[in-house]
């Protein structure tokens, strides 16, 4: 599956991003986002990796990420583990993640 990107900023950002499993795929939807978490602890630039599976459907998964930068991202997506999750066939269709700007105390 082809998954298309924002347009990401060079220094630090939050991308949201909501996967929808084909029909009973989320067990192995699973499977391949904890070989993911797990490949963050080694990343520097992955601030925060949170992915949370939906509590009434149980082939939706919610992500929240915040890294360093842009760069820290496409070291991310470049992993195999991403590729193979990617190249899987494991969604229903193509996320349509946002990234944003998070707010900072005044």
């Amino acid at each position: 599956m082809d998954m298309q990107f924002p347009v990401l900023p060079e220094d630090e950002f939050v991308l949201y991003a909501t996967l929808l499993a084909v029909p009973h795929g989320g067990d192995e939807v699973e499977r391949h986002l904890l070989g993911l978490l797990k490949l963050t602890l080694n990343e520097t630039g992955t601030l925060e990796y949170v992915i949370s599976r939906d509590d009434v459907n149980p082939d939706i998964f919610h992500v929240f990420e915040k890294y360093s930068g842009r760069e820290a991202f496409e070291q991310h997506i470049a992993s195999q583990e991403f590729k193979d999750f990617a190249a899987s066939g494991l969604l229903a269709k193509p996320p349509a993640p946002k990234a944003l700007k998070p707010l900072r105390p005044l």
